[in-house]
């Protein structure tokens, strides 16, 4: 009898730890299946023919439409200065100005020498008129005719002489005036009230940058692209918008031995975003492939030397073989392989297999 319970309680025991060793194996089971079924997240676009277009890259820097510098025609102590740096100057304004009283001395003694001169010559051509006369009636000797005649010169040249010296005065005196030749910003200001300067000195920088010129240069590649007229986009990094320009020149050759030809670009700046001295990034449109079947290099999967994407079909991917063409920039054309409509993974594909359940999730 106590054997019959012992084998009782044995047989029990073995049922029970059976009972609990069969869910965890049932468990385990069900979690690999849930980890083989999991799908991965991807996110895809709808093929669709669309216009790719090609660019010509450049750089280039920023330079005012105009762009002088004013130098000083004469010497002396300056005295007035009316503008500063960074003012807008009108063409014909003036900026400063040299002591000039010596200048205006000078003007003045030119203005009375002039009277002088231009007096003598008025009676010189009487005497010179007078003198023909008797010439001719044969009532004055040679020799006063011809004493008429000389005097008449000499005051014709003193005449001629007073009134370059008048010119040259007044020169000297508006050259005492620091005087804009166009108009634009003052860039560069090298005055000082009580400074002596010398004929030659540099007085200031004037630009105008309403407008802006870009010479750049174009390989020999794209060149056949470029054509005067030709609108371009230009960018720079402290602006988010693209500005707008146009192509004005085009060279023929390549300049002082290099490989690249000369282009240059004008620009409308009335807002004075942009500043002449600026390095700028710029495109130009050179082609368009139009309705074409195209996507980011980064989407291609190769696998020696065939080339492949992965479409969704049904919530499961599908690798499918394509045939690339030429490639655009960070883009590659598909000549076939895949069909407009289909949904091509563009983010995800690296944890994808042929046959990989998947689910699509929206972009931000």
């Amino acid at each position: 009898m106590k054997k019959l319970i012992l084998s009782l309680i044995a047989i029990m025991l073995i049922l029970s730890a059976c009972s609990k060793s069969e869910p965890a194996e049932e468990k385990s089971t069900n979690k690999s299946k849930q980890q083989q079924d999991k799908a991965i997240s991807v996110m895809v676009e709808k093929v669709a023919p669309q216009n790719l277009e090609e660019y010509i890259n450049f750089t280039g820097k920023l330079e005012g439409i105009t762009d002088i510098t004013l130098s000083s025609q004469t010497h002396g102590e300056v005295k007035e200065i009316y503008k500063k740096l960074g003012d807008w100057v009108k063409k014909g304004e003036s900026i400063g100005r040299i002591d000039n009283a010596g200048h205006q001395n000078q003007l003045d003694q030119a203005k009375a020498f002039l009277l002088a001169a231009e007096a003598t010559y008025e009676v010189a051509e009487m005497q010179m008129q007078a003198s023909e006369k008797l010439h001719k009636e044969q009532n004055i000797s040679e020799a006063e005719y011809v004493q008429s005649t000389s005097s008449f010169k000499s005051a014709k040249a003193g005449w001629d002489g007073a009134k370059a010296n008048l010119e040259n005065a007044q020169q000297n005196l508006d050259n005492s005036q620091f005087t804009a030749p166009v108009s634009g910003y003052i860039a560069d200001m090298n005055l000082e009230i009580g400074q002596t300067i010398s004929t030659g000195m540099q007085v200031c920088t004037i630009v105008d940058s309403r407008k802006l010129v870009i010479k750049t240069g174009i390989g020999e590649s794209g060149i056949k692209y470029v054509k005067k007229g030709q609108q371009v986009e230009i960018y720079h990094d402290s602006h988010p918008e693209t500005f707008k320009g146009i192509i004005t020149g085009v060279g023929i050759k390549p300049v002082n031995g290099a490989t690249n030809y000369p282009v240059e670009i004008i620009m409308d700046n009335p807002e004075g975003k942009l500043f002449a001295g600026m390095v700028i990034e710029g495109r130009i449109r050179s082609n368009i492939n139009e309705n074409v079947i195209f996507t980011s290099l980064n989407n291609i999967v190769q696998e020696y030397d065939q080339k492949f994407v992965f479409i969704i079909e049904d919530n499961m991917a599908r690798q499918r073989k394509v045939t690339i063409g030429k490639k655009v920039g960070e883009n590659i054309i598909i000549t076939d392989g895949i069909e407009k409509g289909e949904l091509l993974v563009i983010e995800g594909m690296e944890n994808l297999e042929d046959g990989s359940s998947v689910e699509i999730r929206k972009g931000l």
